[in-house]
Protein backbone atom coordinates (compact mmCIF):
# COMPACT_ATOMS: atom_id res chain seq x y z
CA UNK A 1 0.00 0.00 0.00
CA UNK A 2 1.29 3.48 -0.81
CA UNK A 3 0.79 6.88 0.76
CA UNK A 4 -0.07 8.31 -2.65
CA UNK A 5 -3.78 8.78 -3.32
CA UNK A 6 -5.12 6.84 -6.27
CA UNK A 7 -6.02 9.57 -8.73
CA UNK A 8 -5.93 7.28 -11.75
CA UNK A 9 -8.96 8.00 -13.94
CA UNK A 10 -11.46 5.21 -14.38
CA UNK A 11 -11.19 3.31 -17.67
CA UNK A 12 -13.32 4.73 -20.44
CA UNK A 13 -15.83 2.64 -22.30
CA UNK A 14 -15.91 2.22 -26.08
CA UNK A 15 -18.41 5.05 -26.61
CA UNK A 16 -16.27 7.52 -24.66
CA UNK A 17 -13.17 6.51 -26.61
CA UNK A 18 -15.02 6.84 -29.91
CA UNK A 19 -16.18 10.34 -28.94
CA UNK A 20 -12.65 11.34 -27.90
CA UNK A 21 -11.17 10.13 -31.19
CA UNK A 22 -13.88 11.77 -33.29
CA UNK A 23 -13.02 15.12 -31.69
CA UNK A 24 -9.60 14.92 -33.36
CA UNK A 25 -11.03 15.35 -36.85
CA UNK A 26 -13.79 14.50 -39.30
CA UNK A 27 -11.91 11.84 -41.26
CA UNK A 28 -9.39 9.13 -40.42
CA UNK A 29 -6.73 11.18 -42.22
CA UNK A 30 -7.55 14.26 -40.16
CA UNK A 31 -7.37 12.23 -36.96
CA UNK A 32 -4.03 10.67 -37.92
CA UNK A 33 -2.61 14.09 -38.76
CA UNK A 34 -3.77 15.44 -35.38
CA UNK A 35 -2.03 12.58 -33.59
CA UNK A 36 1.11 13.09 -35.69
CA UNK A 37 1.20 16.79 -34.79
CA UNK A 38 0.72 15.98 -31.11
CA UNK A 39 3.54 13.43 -31.21
CA UNK A 40 5.84 15.88 -32.99
CA UNK A 41 5.10 18.47 -30.32
CA UNK A 42 6.01 15.97 -27.61
CA UNK A 43 9.27 15.07 -29.37
CA UNK A 44 10.24 18.74 -29.59
CA UNK A 45 9.86 19.07 -25.83
CA UNK A 46 11.94 16.00 -24.96
CA UNK A 47 15.34 16.84 -23.49
CA UNK A 48 18.37 15.60 -25.34
CA UNK A 49 20.76 13.20 -23.67
CA UNK A 50 22.99 15.98 -22.36
CA UNK A 51 20.13 17.25 -20.20
CA UNK A 52 19.89 13.90 -18.42
CA UNK A 53 23.10 13.54 -16.41
CA UNK A 54 22.01 10.32 -14.71
CA UNK A 55 21.90 8.53 -18.07
CA UNK A 56 25.66 8.91 -18.50
CA UNK A 57 27.68 6.26 -16.75
CA UNK A 58 30.70 7.14 -14.71
CA UNK A 59 33.36 4.60 -15.78
CA UNK A 60 34.94 4.77 -12.32
CA UNK A 61 31.65 3.96 -10.58
CA UNK A 62 31.53 0.35 -11.81
CA UNK A 63 28.63 0.84 -14.17
CA UNK A 64 26.45 2.95 -11.91
CA UNK A 65 25.11 6.28 -13.15
CA UNK A 66 27.18 9.35 -12.39
CA UNK A 67 25.95 11.31 -9.41
CA UNK A 68 25.50 15.02 -10.01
Amino acid sequence: MTDRPDDTPAPRDADELTDAVSELGATDTDRLEAVEEHNASLEERLPDGSDLPRTHEDPEANGTPAQG
